[in-house]
């Protein structure tokens, strides 16, 4: 072996060999992760320059990019993995100490190969090794891309489900209203682009910080990574249903539409962003041509009336109170579009805190950017959750975020009072005696990071945009069962809410967006007693 590491090329090949023999092994074991066959591969390449140039400054160049690759690639890998096992290790270790000592040796050999090249073979040489690192740096790019959708696909569509809420004892669809149009797959996202989409665009956000423009459509890309299927211009339609889904039977083909026009139609993607957190996940989000921006009474409106849950072959599967159930057979009509009315509440769900926040999280890269995101981040904690379900995703205007210090603007929660009369918890830190005791809000969770460390409450704060809200609790156990009721009043000193489609804060004036949410008053299960929750083993 120690003849075989005397030089930089005969390293290099050392190396390769070795990488080569881990790529086979992943093949055979049926493990092909992306990000770590991608390093494997950034080795090969990197001796193949090594071979092909003339000076070992520019082999050991080649070198050091490889070993660069197989870090990156490797610890992006780690990090989506949450860790990493034994033989991986020894696997990169070996990796990064042979190249690095190749990379030693290309030096030690770096004055007698300057003395003996020909200027115009460097001249060669730079183009040959240019051309090398950008193929290299490229096949690096497209394998961490296709990393990221694979480890989207391998952690959210897992069927993994922790203390996930279940909203009825009974299998069915709580909502599948067509949410907006066309917005979704929009290849660009400058004004004039989102303005011909229909989207609205904030170009100058009112934000702590600078931040470039907020737009409302998303790109093919996007939807690419995080869903089954395509967007092309497409519609959103969220399907809320009262159990959690096991992720893995998620297709598009199982669900069917009927137009008011009588014509079916298919949705082009499905998948379970943003509802994406193992608590969550009764929420497939499909898009599609579903319609137009038309209302109801109009005579050239389409919209969807009806819903489906077909048998594809691999039919849609929930998880209820009594175990797994298809949900094939179930269907949902309306007579209305998003652009009479807006999204609305379908369910509240009152339940204690505990000691711990349970299956908050499914996916490393979303949980770097949107957690932590729970009562224990923002208040450390609390005595009781009322966590509210809604029909889309709830924003003050369809673009910017709601902030937890948003209770006041939203909400107020109906209880009974001493002497049987409603008690309206319209503010937040305040106590309110009701029959039982006191009760005291504290705030809203389940929407973005707790302010501080370059975290603001501003239009610029990063929430999950998903359908579900949290509002949490202090107060006597007694009291929380004397809550009744969850209102939104939507109208006076209190604001509507919007789902994605709607106008933001800077709305093009010839554009229509989706309406308003109404005023809605949703009552609140409790369940303090059982938690109406599921978790898969």
């Amino acid at each position: 072996m120690k003849r075989w590491l005397r030089t930089g090329r005969s390293t290099m090949l050392v190396v390769a060999g070795w990488n080569l023999f881990d790529a086979l092994l992943h093949v055979v074991v049926d493990m092909v992760e992306p990000p770590r066959i991608g390093g494997n591969l950034a080795v090969p390449a990197a001796a193949a320059v090594a071979y092909l140039v003339a000076s070992p400054l520019l082999a050991a160049f080649a070198a050091t990019l490889a070993g660069g690759a197989v870090l990156g690639l490797n610890l992006a890998w780690v990090v989506n993995e949450g860790g990493i096992a034994a033989p991986a290790f020894v696997f990169i270790a070996v990796t990064l100490v042979l190249l690095g000592w190749a990379v030693r040796r290309f030096l030690q050999e770096a004055p007698d190969a300057a003395r003996d090249a020909a200027q115009s073979w460097h001249a060669r040489t730079w183009v040959r090794a240019t051309v090398a690192v950008v193929a290299m740096v490229g096949m690096a790019a497209v394998t961490f891309g296709a990393a990221l959708g694979q480890a989207f696909e391998r952690q959210v569509h897992n069927d993994e489900l922790v203390a996930a809420d279940y909203w009825n004892d009974e299998l069915v669809i709580l909502s599948a209203g067509m949410g907006f149009d066309n917005i979704i797959g929009v290849p660009d996202d400058d004004l004039e682009s989102v303005r011909d989409a229909g989207g609205t665009y904030y170009a100058e956000p009112a934000c702590v910080e600078p931040h470039d423009p907020l737009v409302s459509t998303f790109s093919p890309a996007t939807i690419e990574r995080g869903y089954r299927g395509f967007a092309d211009y497409d519609d959103g339609l969220p399907i809320v249903v009262s159990w959690p889904v096991l992720t893995s039977t998620v297709q598009p083909e199982d669900f069917l539409f009927t137009l008011n026009t009588g014509e079916q139609v298919v949705p082009h993607s499905a998948g379970l962003v943003p509802n994406w957190e193992l608590n969550e996940r009764n929420v497939i989000v499909v898009f599609g041509d579903f319609g137009n921006r038309g209302r109801a009474d109009e005579p050239d409106a389409v919209f969807p009336v009806k819903l489906e849950i077909v048998d594809d072959g691999t039919p849609l599967v929930f998880l209820g109170p009594d175990g797994e159930q298809s949900g094939v057979g179930l269907t949902w009509e309306t007579d209305a579009t998003p652009y009479d009315s807006g999204p609305r509440l379908v369910g509240a769900k009152l339940n204690h805190v505990g000691e711990e926040p349970e299956g908050e999280g499914g996916f490393g890269l979303l949980e770097n950017t949107l957690l932590p995101n729970d009562e224990f981040a923002l208040y450390g904690g609390g005595d009781f959750r009322l966590r509210v379900l809604t029909s889309g995703g709830f924003s003050p205007d369809g673009l910017t975020g709601v902030t937890p210090d948003q209770y006041e603007d939203f909400f107020r929660i109906h209880a009974i009072g001493t002497d049987g009369s409603t008690v309206l918890l319209s503010e937040a830190g305040v106590d309110y005696e009701v029959a039982g005791g006191t009760l005291r809000v504290i705030g809203l969770s389940d929407l973005g990071k707790p302010a501080g460390d370059g975290v603001y409450y501003d239009d610029c704060y990063a929430e999950d945009a998903d359908n579900y809200i949290d509002i949490i609790l202090e107060g006597d156990e007694a009291a929380a069962r004397s809550i009744t009721h969850i209102e939104i009043p939507a109208e006076g000193d209190y604001l509507p809410f919007y789902n994605p489609g709607g106008p933001g804060p800077t709305p093009f004036p010839d554009v229509r967006y989706t309406a308003p949410g109404p005023p809605d008053l949703e009552p609140v299960t409790i369940a303090l007693d059982d938690p109406m929750r599921v978790s898969t083993e």
